[in-house]
């Protein structure tokens, strides 16, 4: 076997590892706080739970809940284009109920019909390839149906995600009376009436228990029975956020573990290596698409959100505790020896040799990658870049 080849259980992953960390990227992709989907899941299943659902249909309102997002990344693009600010401005969608819109979202949501499309294919194809129940796939591909149109067939699961995540959204933001009145004004139309009455009879417990950390013990639940998956579906996610990144991190993966192993590197080592280059960019996904394609350098605000993208990284995969050390690694992936880096600035022997492995390997990559006012380096010029 070729040693620079990663062996096959190289990047297996728990399968509930792999759906945290796919709603992570969907709540920065969101805008939202890094908790936002875990808590609309412990709600979703609540709900399930009072309206007589058994354990299973209980852990699928979750795993839609928490995967309701994960086609985020994949129309992000052409959201950008609509209305600038991917990620600010589906905050503001989600924080929206019946009040008005700028002109320019309003526009965009009378034509997102595509956007709507790709985001639920993308969503579905993510829940079949993790080996999820059907019918959490299924509701995934409905996740933007409203009970008063085409509802026929669509999984009743569609509708307690969507009222489970309107009240964790609008009580966060305007409070529990006013989130239950915005609710209250969208019965039969985004969800059923039913579903509105038995929240609103519960949402005060629910939310107390929220705040009281309820969800967290959600991180440790089990999802598809102990199955694993392969944390390149997590790097393809990521990567479709821009279209000049596809196949990015398995690039860099694939270099960082040759790399490792040309210096000797252990088999351990460069496992870890090559797991923490897969997952190095969820941060990414925090920054909306438009600093990342802009063609010059990034003024101030923007060079800031790009130096916390390694932060939200770190955040992301130390939620999941088989990911740990893997994301000490990533966290590191734009530190520089001289102290130049971020977002730590560390510099020396601070910066593990794993990790100045894959800062280097992404570098590498990054150079050799064409993306909007930057061609691609020839082998050369990338040769003489980095030895200067």
């Amino acid at each position: 076997m070729d040693p620079t080849s990663p062996p096959h259980s190289a990047s297996h992953v728990a399968v509930g590892d792999a759906v945290r960390a796919l709603a992570f990227i969907g709540d920065l992709s969101m805008g939202q706080p890094v908790d936002h989907s875990l808590r609309t899941a412990w709600i979703a299943s609540r709900l399930a739970a009072v309206l007589g659902r058994d354990t299973a249909q209980q852990r699928h309102c979750h795993d839609v809940a928490l995967l309701r997002w994960s086609g985020c990344t994949a129309n992000a693009p052409d959201v950008s284009d609509l209305i600038g600010d991917d990620v600010n401005g589906r905050r503001e969608m989600l924080a929206t109920s019946s009040r008005s819109l700028p002109a320019n979202m309003l526009a965009a949501i009378d034509g997102a019909g595509g956007l709507t499309a790709i985001h639920c294919e993308v969503s579905g194809d993510v829940a079949r390839t993790l080996g999820l129940a059907p019918v959490v796939e299924h509701a995934l591909r409905h996740i933007f149906e409203h009970c008063d149109s085409h509802a026929e067939g669509v999984p009743l699961e569609v509708f307690m995600v969507a009222v489970a995540g309107d009240l964790e959204i609008f009580s966060r933001v305007y409070g529990i009376s006013r989130a239950l009145a915005f609710i209250a004004a969208k019965a039969d139309v985004y969800y059923p009436v039913a579903l509105v009455d038995m929240l609103r009879q519960h949402a005060a417990d629910w939310l107390h228990s929220l705040e009281q950390g309820a969800a967290a013990s959600d991180l440790a639940a089990d999802t598809a029975g102990g199955a694993t998956a392969l944390l390149e579906l997590i790097a393809d996610v990521i990567d479709l956020k821009l279209p000049w990144l596809t196949g990015f991190s398995r690039k860099v993966a694939s270099t960082a573990r040759q790399c490792g192993a040309a210096l000797g590197l252990d088999d351990q080592a460069l496992q870890r290596i090559y797991r923490a280059a897969l997952i190095h960019g969820i941060g990414r996904a925090s920054v909306p698409n438009n600093i990342w394609d802009a063609a010059g350098p990034p003024g101030e605000g923007a060079a800031e959100q790009l130096r916390l993208v390694p932060y939200w990284t770190a955040r992301a995969v130390r939620r999941i505790g088989s990911l740990s050390a893997e994301a000490e690694i990533a966290s590191f992936v734009d530190e520089r020896l001289d102290g130049s880096g971020f977002f730590r600035g560390a510099s020396g022997a601070a910066i593990s040799l794993e990790a100045q492995v894959l800062a280097a390997a992404a570098h590498w990559v990054l150079l050799q990658t064409s993306r909007p006012g930057r061609p691609a380096l020839d082998l050369a010029q990338v040769t003489a870049r980095m030895q200067a």
